[in-house]
């Protein structure tokens, strides 16, 4: 029988380089370069990798923040509609 949570954890298909980048993230992250090279000739020379690294850091921070709570409304609002879907089916049984 297939098991998706094991291919999620043995197989390693659902992460990293494995999911294809969209074209709006390529735009996005395009963007996000030229902004970074942009900031770059503002910094001090001394600290402008440390601050740089802090800053993705943090940006990655609130990323996972962001999609950890979006993943969570979407979970409750999934088991709230399969709830409502089969209290309906057993009401009418």
């Amino acid at each position: 029988m297939y098991s998706i949570i094991k291919d999620i954890f043995f197989n390693n298909g659902y992460c990293g380089e494995d999911i294809p980048a969209s074209e709006s993230s390529k735009k996005i992250f395009k963007r996000l370069e030229e902004l970074e090279d942009k900031i770059k000739k503002y910094l001090p020379e001394d600290e402008k990798e440390k601050i740089l690294f802090d800053y993705a850091f943090l940006q990655g921070e609130l990323n996972s923040e962001t999609e950890r709570t979006s993943f969570a409304q979407g979970f409750k609002t999934g088991l709230l509609l399969g709830a409502e879907v089969f209290s309906d089916i057993i009401k009418n049984d």
